[in-house]
């Protein structure tokens, strides 16, 4: 039987999931605390967006790595917003499709385009680099859709590599409109009344410490993130480094980065005795 939160306080980070979020610690006896700390701001319009729905359209690309399913669905709305969706979705299925994990693959498969790699779980940018061994990058066009902001290591590897990258960001990550919610967090977590702290994607860890430092609380953040009382989790590798870049501990990883497995893990991690 899994284990149960049994009334545990759980504050979240996420935005566009968080209803999901929510009612995955519901569902497992805890209590849901949304406090977003990030929005995706879209770039749909941008030049250099544009330009690359026309040189997909038009052969110039001939590798697209896909690394997020709002970005993937995002370049399509974007090709859909210049008349020509159909052109698109057509040329894409005469390029080397590359998606990071099984969310820009859905959304792929949602409009019947072919995927020719995923690497394996955790889906970081060196099992990406790892399941692109043996394909030939030498002098070829390759375009990669940005994680909300640059991936220097992704980039510079492909480079290495014989690759002509680009790198095209659909969105970045900016403050929520609302600061209110993050705010009464920050101020929250040094009185122990939070029993646990979700982290579920590594922009949010940034973005926490800015709301902090504009609210003048940032001494209060890591006071609250110091405390032994407050369970620290993080949903994989990739934004448990960025934590630990930043001085967060960690104190659950869930082995498949998924929010139901980080959910499951927090609440054995809770359990009396652990």
């Amino acid at each position: 039987m899994a284990a149960s939160l049994d009334g545990k306080v759980v504050a979240y980070l996420e935005t566009r999931m968080g209803s999901e979020m929510g009612s995955l610690i519901e569902r497992h006896g805890g209590v849901p605390y949304p406090a977003p700390v990030l929005q995706e701001i879209y770039r749909s319009d941008s030049p250099d967006v544009q330009q690359l729905v026309d040189d997909l359209c038009r052969g110039a690309v001939q590798i697209m790595v896909l690394l997020t399913g709002v970005g993937t669905q995002a370049l399509i709305e974007s090709a859909t917003a210049m008349g020509r969706r159909e052109e698109f979705l057509q040329s894409l299925d005469h390029r080397t499709i590359i998606a990071r994990s099984p969310k820009p693959a859905r959304v792929l498969r949602r409009h019947k385009v072919h995927i020719d790699l995923m690497p394996p779980e955790p889906f970081t940018s060196q099992d990406m680099l790892d399941s692109l061994a043996d394909i030939n990058l030498q002098d070829m066009e390759l375009a990669v859709q940005a994680y909300g902001a640059p991936n220097g290591f992704l980039t510079r590897n492909l480079t290495e590599r014989g690759a002509n990258v680009r790198e095209v960001s659909l969105y970045t990550w900016g403050l929520p409109a609302d600061l209110g919610p993050a705010i009464g967090l920050i101020d929250e977590l040094p009185t122990g009344r939070i029993d646990a702290l979700a982290f579920t994607s590594q922009p949010q860890v940034g973005n926490l410490f800015s709301i902090a430092s504009q609210a003048g609380n940032e001494e209060a953040l890591r006071a609250g993130l110091e405390k032994k009382t407050l369970a620290i989790a993080s949903v994989g590798p990739v934004c448990t480094r960025r934590m630990l870049e930043a001085g967060i501990r960690v104190d659950v990883e869930p082995e498949h980065p998924h929010m139901g497995n980080l959910i499951m893990a927090l609440a054995d991690h809770l359990q009396p005795g652990n």
